[in-house]
C-alpha cells in the first residue's frame, strides 16, 4: 500500500459497492443492489429507512458461496 491509498472500510454504502473493483468496490449497480435486497439475495444492514450499509466481510462470504465452479 502506498501513501495515496486508504485502507478499505468494512462498512460500505450502496455507492461504495457500486464502485469498480479497481477502486475497492464490487461493481454492482445501485439498482441491482436494490432489487437483490428486495429479493433477499444479498446481505445488508438497514440502519433506518434511509441508511443501507453492507459489511465487506459478509459480501465476500456471499460472493464465495455463489462462485460457479466448472468441472472439466
Amino acid at each position: 500500500m502506498n501513501d495515496n491509498t486508504q485502507p478499505l472500510s468494512r462498512w460500505m454504502t450502496p455507492d461504495d459497492v457500486a464502485k469498480p473493483t479497481s477502486e475497492g468496490g464490487y461493481d454492482i449497480a445501485k439498482q441491482t443492489q436494490a432489487i437483490w435486497r428486495m429479493e433477499g439475495k444479498i446481505p445488508y444492514s438497514k440502519i433506518s429507512s434511509r441508511f443501507i450499509r453492507y459489511d465487506r466481510l459478509e459480501l465476500d462470504k456471499w460472493l464465495e458461496s455463489h462462485a460457479v465452479v466448472k468441472v472439466a
